[in-house]
């Protein structure tokens, strides 16, 4: 039987000098920092090095009834990236924006922005007007690429914000925009110059829950992005290290990953696209999550593999018409991105035949990484969030500064090579983020246990994880407050078997005005994406409870609304 000592004796072996995940020290910024030593240098060198899979006739997406192969891709990319150097004038550092849902156009975007050396932008596609206005005009985009329901949300202020479009559209009716389709054929044969990038360039700017009411920019480097991947590699390689190579089944011959996560999340953007790019995957997308849909495209194109949040992968495993499709060739499954529900696990292999089960702990501000674990790995620990991977250095640390010995609860501080230089244009943001000796505040609270596992314990910020999503409630707060008759707002995450979390929302009127909750509802889809939208609005009849500084008291008021003293509406 594995134990923890065996995992950790092999995680020495194979990241020892001379192995395939060599840790080296490398300095960064004037610290030493860990680093994998045969990663890739830059984003640019793994995207040219995936070209040797256009020499193939294999194919890379299938979406909606479209198939392409990975010859097709690289075409479209190049003539993309001919028109945005050419016509568009985009040079090294400028922004290049993408806002769209999950698509093909949206890697064929992402990729020649990227070769260009341009630091591309995904914007949160569910985002609302107000949400994508201010993430462009936060980044300085210089062009945006977008489809139709997110071109309509901003076309009347693109102008003012000096960004040119690409509209991904059957039919562009906008003489002021041109055509994505039109773009990609302008370029075909023009050729371009393939930007001479260094590893701590900036290539990504990610737009994270923040507590100003608008998200804030993470910004990313080239090397964070490549150590990031070779991270995934490494988990890979040490699990089956562990348990040996799992086989294909269930009439797979080849890894095909299901995407279920939007591109504009690091998760997405790694697993959904640039691994299988490098690795030569074939990658299935999905017009929207729809559990039966899933069923269907996992038994026709012998899906391998599924990356997601617990409240997805629970609605898969429990579709009522599971048993009438074969799922026999998902060998990997991960639930990712928020706490797993009791009985998961369980789930998953009953309903699955045992696949290999991962999860993990990471955060936009690392590139996603932190701590992971798969397979016989997995099994040692379910509750927990993994091993923290062997280029992060972690420390626990105790509200009055003391660093905390093992098996005690802090707060996690990470020092690494993935790690986000800053936020994007926020020097008041980075100087709380950073301690003066270099380590990054989370704002969770974990601890390592004897075998040394880490375990998320708590929070110290009020980030609330609704399947997998980040929301910030000043944010929904401050979006309540625009509403003419809200006087006092208190916004918190509630437990739900479901989704983690479900948000709600308790607001106390202007005295002598009204206000039901369906009004305020309407009132906050209209600013909101919807995930942010609260599940639960309370309105109080009286002022919300204080404390003696005078501030709302939120713990008050979400016990109340436990209790049932501010039943929703």
């Amino acid at each position: 039987m594995l134990t923890p000592q065996q995992v950790h004796d092999t995680i020495a072996t194979i990241t020892a000098a001379g192995q395939a995940f060599e840790v080296e020290s490398r300095n960064m910024a004037g610290r030493s920092l860990r680093a994998y030593r045969h990663a890739p240098a830059t984003l640019v060198d793994v995207l040219q090095g995936a070209r040797a899979h256009a020499q193939t006739d294999a194919e890379f997406i299938v979406y909606e009834g479209r198939r392409i192969g990975f010859a097709q891709f690289y075409s479209e990319v190049d003539a993309l990236a001919a028109t945005l150097q050419h016509d568009y004038g985009i040079v090294p550092g400028e922004r290049v924006a993408i806002a769209m849902r999950n698509c093909p156009e949206w890697s064929v975007a992402f990729t020649a922005a990227a070769l260009i050396g341009a630091i591309v932008v995904p914007i949160n596609s569910w985002g609302k007007h107000e949400e994508l206005v201010y993430a462009l005009n936060d980044c300085g985009a210089r062009c945006l690429i977008c489809d139709e329901p997110r071109y309509r949300l901003v076309a009347g202020e693109l102008a003012t914000l000096g960004v040119r479009a690409l509209l991904v559209a059957e039919v562009v009716a906008d003489a002021v925009v041109e055509s994505f389709d039109a773009a990609v054929a302008r370029g075909f044969g023009r050729g371009f110059e393939v930007a001479a990038v260094q590893p701590e360039d900036e290539c990504l700017i990610l737009y994270t829950s923040g507590s100003t009411g608008f998200p804030k920019g993470v910004r990313q480097r080239h090397v964070a992005v490549t150590q990031s991947l070779m991270n995934m590699y490494f988990l890979g390689f040490l699990t089956a290290q562990l348990e040996g190579q799992r086989e294909f089944r269930g009439g797979a011959t080849r890894e095909t990953p299901l995407l279920t996560v939007p591109l504009f999340h690091a998760t997405g953007l790694l697993s959904g696209l640039i691994m299988p790019l490098q690795l030569g995957h074939k990658v299935v997308m999905m017009y929207k999550w729809d559990s039966l849909k899933a069923l269907q495209l996992v038994q026709q194109e012998k899906v391998t593999g599924m990356t997601s949040v617990p409240a997805i992968i629970k609605d898969f495993l429990a579709h009522r018409d599971f048993d009438r499709y074969d799922t026999s060739s998902l060998i990997r499954v991960s639930a990712a991105g928020a706490a797993t529900p009791a009985g998961l696990p369980e789930l998953m292999r009953s309903k699955l035949g045992d696949p290999s089960r991962s999860t993990g702990y990471g955060m936009t501000e690392t590139m996603a990484a932190t701590s992971t674990m798969s397979g016989v790995i997995y099994d040692l620990a379910p509750a927990s969030a993994g091993i923290v991977s062997p280029i992060i250095e972690i420390r626990l640390v105790a509200d009055d500064g003391r660093v905390l010995e093992q098996g005690k609860a802090g707060e996690i501080q990470l020092r690494s090579v993935l790690c986000t230089p800053g936020y994007w244009q926020k020097p008041d943001a980075d100087a709380k983020l950073f301690t003066n000796d270099g380590w990054m505040h989370t704002g969770d609270v974990g601890l390592i246990d004897a075998s040394g596992f880490l375990y998320i314990t708590g929070r110290i910020k009020e980030i609330v994880i609704r399947g997998g999503e980040n929301i910030f409630p000043g944010e929904v707060e401050d979006a309540a407050y625009h509403h003419e008759v809200v006087q006092e707002a208190v916004v918190f995450g509630v437990d739900d078997a479901h989704m983690g979390e479900e948000l709600a929302i308790v607001c106390y009127p202007r005295p002598g005005t009204a206000l039901d909750a369906s009004q305020l509802r309407r009132f906050l889809d209209e600013r909101l994406a919807g995930y942010k939208v609260p599940k639960y609005i309370a309105i109080a009849s009286a002022p919300l409870p204080r404390n003696a500084s005078e501030k709302l008291h939120k713990l008050n008021v979400k016990a109340a609304f436990l209790e049932g003293h501010y039943p929703p509406g």
